[in-house]
């Protein structure tokens, strides 16, 4: 979502451009329609000349029924997009990197934090026009309105997860991860929404960082 903006202000205005306070404004307001929590970030620039651009500090607080602090942090996003691919209705980005991203992961009887948001974000995931409606027909993304992403890589440089052991334990932990590394994200369907794009992304992150619990549990168990 945050992206999705830098690009589209960039596109507009033809030129390296620090949108902070236009997508500020925008985030702030969107975010929590679309996550079901605040989201805020310091400070972003594009250049459609060279298509690299920046996005600086995001946060992303824990959804309603959890403690008051972040689910997501990330400190730097580095973007690096195809500039011919602009205004084709279908955005590539070569490159995604993600520096400095923490997950604060907690788990509550009805779920976790995460998995929360997941869901407060795929209700809202555009579907096309169908008439009538078809639930089991495949999307084809290209009957909906706006442009489609297609991102080749994205790199996550070493995360980190931190939360709290189930019970009887309770005992806190914090685990800085492996790399994670995705590719072709939204290339299949031939570009995808961007809420969709990160959507797989997110989808992908949790299951590492599920991995990444459930090991961290294993080993203090067996201590």
């Amino acid at each position: 979502m945050l992206l999705a903006g830098v690009i589209a202000y960039g596109i507009s205005s033809h030129t390296t451009v620090s949108i902070n306070p236009i997508l500020k404004k925008t985030v702030h307001y969107i975010g929590p329609r679309v996550m079901g929590a605040r989201v805020q970030l310091e400070d972003a620039k594009l250049s459609t000349l060279s298509g690299y651009g920046t996005i600086h500090n995001v946060y992303l607080a824990n959804p309603a029924g959890f403690p008051r602090g972040h689910c997501i942090q990330i400190g730097e996003i580095y973007v690096d997009m195809l500039t011919s691919s602009i205004g084709t209705g279908t955005i590539i980005i070569n490159d995604l990197t993600i520096k400095a991203m923490d997950i604060a992961f907690i788990i509550k009887r009805e779920g976790n934090n995460f998995a929360m948001l997941l869901d407060n974000l795929r209700r809202k995931i555009p579907e096309p026009r169908v008439y009538p409606p078809n639930p089991t027909k495949e999307i084809d993304y290209k009957q909906i309105i706006g442009n489609r992403y297609i991102i080749k890589n994205v790199h996550i440089i070493t995360p980190s997860v931190s939360g709290s052991m189930p019970k009887p334990q309770r005992a806190n932990f914090s685990v800085i991860m492996d790399d994670m590394h995705f590719e072709n994200v939204g290339e299949a369907e031939n570009g995808v929404p961007f809420l969709v794009a990160l959507e797989q992304i997110l989808t992908q992150i949790e299951d590492k960082v599920h991995y990444a619990v459930l090991e961290s549990y294993i080993l203090y168990k067996s201590e």
